[in-house]
């Protein structure tokens, strides 16, 4: 039986390093060896004890967690067609996992499909089977490490789409993780006329001029909507909050955004957030809350986010601040927690 190496967290903020089966292929899939790992927020909560933000996706303990992935077919069984040995890959799981058949299959809500299932074990793992859908090629010019940024920068892509930018808007961005940097961007891109972003931490605001910012406010706090605000001559067209967890951004979402403007919700708070809901709708907010990718029209929020990366509009090699061996894994975590070591993305490299 052949091996791998599978990083499993057997207890809070503790990992081991186990050898486990590496699956095999079959005729239909295809084995991709991991080069590239992100450590998600919702990874630190499941880490630090705890499940994704609400509770609402849970990764199991013991277990391998990790949802962000790049690396290199090895093997392909004998009815792949869309990809072959050695090509370099960034993987939408959503996809890769849905059926093809279902009612939410059919308008690319991958993330919903009714009949979705992973081929085997996903996580913090040397290789992992996926069908070949949803295995996007990898543009030149990226490195494959970098790529697994793809799938945060997908979920930010995906929520500043359905906001239904037409140009000249004027746009705030609450927090400047990698959601919200890379929804700068995507804003920018989408022909945003002025972009405010606000960052908490000084090496989240010295990234933020590359991603789009036009305005960099440093502080997240009460008065970070007066200096947002007067940044962009009274208020906000469209408002990107992606911060969550305790955070009352979606209060100050509420207060920046301008009459018949609109809410876009990245983030996940770790508990009920109330909501001024006379002020809402007497300023006939839109409030779009977006979890993830797939597809808008017949184009692929991954596949954009992508070609984003490759022409630079997303400089997805900056948020890449560490990248660490698996054998390394809790230093990796311990860094992605601990903003104070300028860590804005921590790749595992297996």
């Amino acid at each position: 039986m052949t091996t791998m190496r599978c990083a499993t967290l057997v207890a809070p903020s503790q990992f081991r390093i186990d050898e486990i089966p590496r699956p095999e292929v079959d005729d239909r899939t295809v084995i991709v060896k991991m080069e590239g790992l992100g450590i998600c927020g919702s990874n630190l909560h499941w880490w630090n004890g705890g499940g994704a933000a609400t509770g609402l996706m849970q990764f199991p303990m013991p277990g391998a967690g990790g949802h962000e992935f790049a690396g290199t077919v090895v093997e392909a069984g004998s009815q792949v067609t869309r990809v072959r040995f050695g090509d370099r890959v960034a993987i939408d799981q959503f996809e890769s996992g849905s059926c093809g058949a279902c009612a939410y299959c059919g308008s690319g809500l991958f993330i919903h499909c009714e009949n979705r299932r992973m081929y085997s074990l996903p996580g913090y793992v040397e290789y992992i089977k996926f069908s070949e859908k949803g295995l996007h090629p990898i543009p030149a010019g990226i490195e494959t490490h970098v790529a697994a940024v793809a799938e945060p920068c997908a979920c930010s892509v995906a929520g500043v789409r359905r906001a239904r930018l037409t140009g000249g808007e004027r746009v705030a961005v609450l927090g400047a993780g990698v959601l919200g940097l890379c929804a700068a961007a995507a804003a920018k891109s989408f022909g945003a006329g002025k972009v405010a972003i606000t960052a908490r931490y000084e090496s989240q605001a010295a990234h933020a001029t590359a991603f789009g910012a036009d305005a960099v406010v440093r502080s997240t706090g009460p008065e970070a909507v007066a200096s947002v605000r007067s940044a962009l001559d009274g208020g906000a067209d469209v408002v990107i909050e992606s911060v969550g967890g305790h955070a009352p951004t979606f209060e100050q979402a509420l207060e920046l955004v301008r009459p018949g403007g609109t809410i876009v919700v990245l983030g996940l708070w770790d508990e009920l957030v109330p909501v001024d809901s006379w002020k809402a709708v007497l300023k006939d907010v839109t409030v779009i809350f977006s979890l993830t990718y797939g597809l808008q029209g017949k184009k692929s929020d991954y596949a954009l986010t992508l070609e984003l990366m490759a022409s630079r509009k997303i400089p997805a090699q900056d948020l890449v601040t560490h990248v660490l061996p698996l054998d390394q894994i809790s230093e990796a975590f311990h860094l992605a927690a601990d903003k104070s070591t300028g860590a804005i993305k921590v790749v595992v490299r297996p």
